[in-house]
């Protein structure tokens, strides 16, 4: 490929334009949600007013002190903002302790409390939070979650968070394997009504089953609806909260078609339908409310940016409502499926419930590429413990695949190469008359059967590869948290070994090793292929621009591309004999 002076161009206004593809202003108009405005307060939450508590004393088995929920990671909710609940006249109040309990399975340990009959802390066993321990996928400051909201016939917005529930189940479960266990709290708003609450757990599994009973509510619930809320989102379980919050969002399944990308603003968003599924995710987990029976009516959807500092920026909280049908009946029974586990494809798929689809795997074109990369992962991984491993086993794959392309490109930079100095003379011969310059450079290709994009093409198709490896690396659980060796402890963020007390553009404030490394090996193949004295500065120039521009990538791509090109490298020193040569200029 000739790389002259207008070829350089080509290639810097390319670099323009993959800079301005992660600027905020592209990211703005492509993904809006993650660029809104902060905001500085919480609105109430949709039909999730507090209603005051009925009379209901819980009975205890014994009297042991409450047991206090695990410490929750998460930015704290701001002191001055307060929910007030809305007064129903026709309620009886009386104050009761507050019970917890606890269910200990083999993928998660769930607290509930016996106020709302509310979750109010899901840790995951097998994923670790920066300080080495379960990570908490429930805000400290959350309030009923899975709360039960209604309208009365007064007008009233009334919510079950604040009810004190009663419940004869042991407070303190413990499962393995196919083992279950059921938690049941009940509530009566006044004599003859009455709302059950009944969990279902499982040993081996990341979901529980949430049966609502109603029990006479028909004289208490209007518009022939109720809600079931997960007000307070999910809490921060990354190192780096921007890389986190970067991927929350809200997520629907309605009619089989995704919808997500919700906005963090001011305005609730309600989509109606046939809603399959409402769920809030992070970057790596999700929590998800599935009805079983019947079909949701509509999801609220309310998203609220809260500052927490301006080097961790904002936590994202989404406070989402899934409103269900409510005929009126004497008795009506509302099973969910609740899941409250990691993004990981094969455990989503399992549902049969397109749960899979909120995760993201880039755009169309490339979501083939995405998920062939982490089935191969995952498929080599089953015999190779150690995903940097993996990693260097599929990049001999790869290099192995694409040889016959890289191969033909390397021979046609060659022929080019060869091709120059009958180039030069057609320049210097036609220098004043463009049209005829163009017109004999197309004859001697012709001539000479080299193709001007024969060094280009190869790198064109396998861009999609590398998109497909960037969003593998980023944004899958599989490659959270794991480890290469010596410094690289963690393959889905960057290698870094010491934070600079300023923050270059670009560069960011990281110094990270494997950049560095992929930008020497690319000065290398450069070398290599670039003979013109004149683009002596293109040697550099590229190499350069990919370390600033990779310097924030995870470490798993930088080490990839870093040991593709040295095989390239070996490759096109050694292997590289072109059987074509160019005929000598007349």
């Amino acid at each position: 490929m000739d790389f002259d002076r207008k070829t350089i161009l080509a290639f810097i206004l390319i670099g323009l334009v993959f800079i301005f593809t992660y600027s905020p202003m592209y990211q703005k108009m492509i993904d809006p949600e993650g660029y809104e405005q902060q905001q500085q307060q919480i609105p109430e939450p949709i039909a999730d007013t507090e209603s005051s508590e009925p009379a209901e004393t819980v009975q205890n088995e014994d009297s042991q002190q409450p047991v206090e929920p695990n410490d929750i990671v998460s930015p704290d909710k701001p002191s001055d903002i307060t929910l007030a609940p809305a007064q129903d006249p026709s309620l009886t109040v009386q104050e009761t302790p507050n019970v917890f309990y606890t269910i200990d399975t083999e993928k998660q340990t769930l607290i509930f409390s016996s106020q709302g009959a509310d979750l109010i802390s899901a840790s995951l066993k097998n994923y670790m939070d920066p300080r080495d321990e379960p990570v908490q996928l429930v805000p400290e400051s959350a309030e009923g979650m899975l709360s039960i909201g209604f309208i009365d016939f007064n007008g009233d917005t009334l919510s079950t968070k604040d009810w004190s529930f009663q419940s004869d189940s042991r407070r303190d479960i413990s499962l393995t394997g196919n083992e279950t266990a059921t938690l049941t709290f009940t509530v009566k708003p006044d004599e003859s009504s009455r709302i059950t609450k009944t969990f279902t757990f499982f040993g081996d599994r990341y979901d529980f089953n949430l049966t609502v009973d109603f029990f006479n509510m028909d004289r208490m619930i209007s518009q022939r609806q109720f809600f079931l809320h997960a007000p307070d989102g999910l809490a921060s379980t990354e190192d780096r909260l921007k890389d986190d919050m970067a991927y929350a969002k809200a997520v629907l399944s309605a009619g089989g078609e995704i919808e997500k990308g919700y906005k963090t603003n001011d305005k609730r968003v309600t989509e109606t339908g046939d809603i399959d599924w409402l769920a809030v995710r992070t970057k790596y987990f999700s929590l998800a409310m599935i009805p079983q029976e019947r079909k949701g009516i509509s999801a609220l959807i309310h998203g609220t940016e809260i500052p927490v500092s301006e080097i961790d920026g904002e936590w994202k909280k989404y406070d989402v409502s899934l409103a269900m049908p409510y005929l009126g009946e004497r008795t009506s029974s509302n099973p969910f499926k609740i899941y409250v586990g990691p993004l990981d494809n094969d455990i989503l798929k399992s549902y049969n419930a397109n749960l899979e689809k909120m995760m993201d795997f880039g755009m169309k074109i490339i979501q083939p590429f995405s998920i062939a990369i982490l089935w191969t992962f995952k498929f080599i991984h089953r015999f190779v413990p150690n995903y940097g491993v993996v990693l260097i086993i599929f990049a001999f794959l790869i290099k192995i695949i694409v040889y016959p392309l890289t191969h033909k490109s390397f021979e046609s930079m060659k022929k080019m190469q060869e091709l120059q100095p009958r180039m030069n003379e057609i320049k210097e011969k036609y220098a004043n008359d463009p049209q005829r310059m163009n017109k004999e450079t197309m004859k001697l290709y012709k001539e000479t059967g080299v193709n001007p994009l024969g060094g280009c093409l190869p790198t064109l198709l396998q861009m999609p590869l590398l998109f497909g490896l960037f969003i593998v690396f980023r944004s899958t659980i599989e490659l959270r948290n794991e480890g290469f060796a010596l410094w690289i402890n963690d393959l889905s963020s960057p290698d870094t070994i010491a934070t600079l007390p300023f923050s270059i553009p670009l560069y960011g404030d990281s110094l990270n090793v494997l950049p560095i490394v992929m930008g020497a090996t690319m000065i290398l193949q450069q070398k290599l292929t670039v003979s013109d004295p004149r683009q002596k500065a293109f040697v550099y120039l590229m190499p350069i621009f990919m370390t600033l521009l990779f310097n924030q990538f995870p470490s798993g791509l930088n080490l990839y591309y870093a040991l593709f090109n040295l095989l390239s490298i070996v490759q096109q020193k050694w292997l590289v004999h072109p059987k074509t040569k160019v005929a000598p200029s007349k």
